[in-house]
């Protein structure tokens, strides 16, 4: 079951437009607790992508030497909740403590 600051592989579709589509990594959000109580995981994106908008905003967050085995870049501005059992999630590894700082990064996106 999945857990805050875990990275879990799973596919992100049906996905339309800008939305991040097909299989990534993910950096699980929310508390093992919600997870299990409803069925789904609050979760972030990684990528190799560029996407140079995101990181001149501030909304990516690097995992390049972290000392994870996962490479890339957390999207925090592509924040979605998933049905993480439906789409056959399967656990990859605790994520460094710090890159839960991409908690800070989705909470800049709620601020006025």
């Amino acid at each position: 079951m999945p857990g805050r600051g875990e990275l879990w592989h799973l596919n992100v579709d049906p996905s339309t437009g800008r939305e991040m589509q097909g299989e990534h990594y993910c950096l699980v959000l929310s508390k093992r607790e919600f997870n299990d109580a409803f069925g789904l995981a609050l979760v972030c994106p990684v990528s190799q992508g560029r996407a140079e908008n995101a990181r001149d905003q501030g909304f990516l967050v690097t995992l390049m030497g972290s000392g994870a085995d996962t490479q890339g870049s957390i999207h925090s501005h592509q924040v979605r909740t998933l049905d993480w059992r439906a789409r056959k999630a399967s656990f990859k590894e605790q994520a460094p403590t710090d890159i839960v700082q991409v908690l800070d990064c989705v909470g800049a996106l709620l601020e006025e």
